[in-house]
């Protein structure tokens, strides 16, 4: 989003508690899942919108940062639970035929479908979308979050961290599963965890995370079980665990093994693979699951956060609405039902 408000003329300063994009967008799988079928019927607009912007997003964003978001359009092969259907007209049914030619590791089974999906490095679009900011004037402070809004006339006008206070004529809460801890407005917002595993090669030794080798599997592949994602690298991720376990983000072995064995399950092939890495990321939840983007009930004060497991999805159009919606403009598809103003008040969280 900071580029998008830098495009739209604004000065932007990024406060952040670490490193840019360091949180649940590096921890991400990278999946633009516009077909499943568990998206809801409010956000299908936004979603369908979002994966069609993707292609130039990332040509864009890698024009003006010099980096590599390895945006993959090979699509997904598919299989999901009884009675469910893909979300998109343009998904087809497979054969075994068929999808044997198109992707040989994998075991047969009935019921598959393609997607026309495609799937993005997270941690390669952080980078280039921190870069591209940067490259285009935004300052970044890092190293302490933010943990209060300020207020002037009644409005926002700044925000403070343990260290420091920074002033500005508004302020976006972009702070994720941590977005409710911002005083005095309450942002409800709850981590989600997840965890997912990084296979490589036997016979690679990866150096700054990148295998080098023919990808084993061309295609993503979810099952109810599992999702594989191929990076072009030769990288094959596993994702992932859905967890209300609060802020813990610790990696739980037992986890991990069970997605490595239903990673194999479905594509026997990885068995030849072996574990490089394996982490965990909190997701940020609102209460129904849906995305709060929106000003709040302090003028000047806006958030978009709550994309619970669409955060990397619906980056591209989450920045062009709130840029709209920010300066003034018309936005293209209706925000009230993700307003922040649907749970009530947002009456003041208290401090402390």
């Amino acid at each position: 989003m900071a580029r998008q408000l830098q495009i739209a003329g604004l000065k932007v300063l990024v406060v952040e508690k670490h490193e840019p994009a360091s949180e649940a967008s590096a921890a991400a799988g990278g999946m633009i899942a516009h077909c499943d079928p568990h998206v809801s019927q409010s956000l299908k607009p936004l979603i369908a919108a979002s994966a069609e912007m993707y292609p130039e997003f990332v040509r864009r964003l890698e024009g003006e940062s010099g980096e590599f978001a390895d945006l993959c359009d090979a699509g997904t092969i598919a299989w999901f639970d009884d009675n469910e259907t893909p979300g998109c007209a343009t998904a087809r049914r497979l054969d075994d035929t068929e999808l044997s030619r198109m992707e040989p590791m994998l075991r047969l089974r009935e019921g598959a479908w393609f997607l026309p999906e495609r799937s993005v490095d997270p941690r390669g679009l952080g980078r280039a979308l921190t870069k591209a900011a940067k490259r285009g004037g935004a300052d970044f402070v890092t190293g302490s979050p933010a943990t209060e809004v300020l207020t002037a006339d009644g409005c926002a006008a700044g925000v403070s961290t343990s260290h420091a206070t920074y002033s500005g004529g508004l302020v976006v809460n972009c702070a994720g599963a941590w977005a409710g801890q911002i005083h005095p407005i309450e942002i409800p917002t709850r981590p989600v965890k997840g965890q997912m595993v990084c296979l490589v090669p036997q016979n690679v030794v990866p150096q700054s995370h990148v295998a080098h080798a023919a990808p084993l599997i061309e295609h993503v592949v979810r099952t109810p079980a599992v999702y594989i994602i191929p990076r072009s690298d030769g990288r094959v991720l596993l994702g992932a665990t859905i967890e209300e376990a609060g802020f813990d983000k610790r990696v739980d072995p037992e986890a991990i093994q069970k997605l490595y064995q239903a990673g194999i399950d479905a594509a026997p092939a990885l068995s030849s693979m072996r574990i490089h890495d394996a982490w965990a990321g909190l997701r940020p939840g609102s209460p129904d699951n849906l995305p709060i983007l929106g000003e709040t009930s302090l003028p000047g004060y806006y958030a978009a956060t709550g994309h619970y497991r669409d955060g990397i999805l619906l980056a591209p159009i989450t920045a062009h609405l709130m840029t709209q919606f920010i300066t003034g403009c018309k936005t293209d598809f209706d925000l009230r039902p993700f307003s922040p103003l649907r749970f009530g008040d947002n009456e003041e969280s208290g401090t402390g």
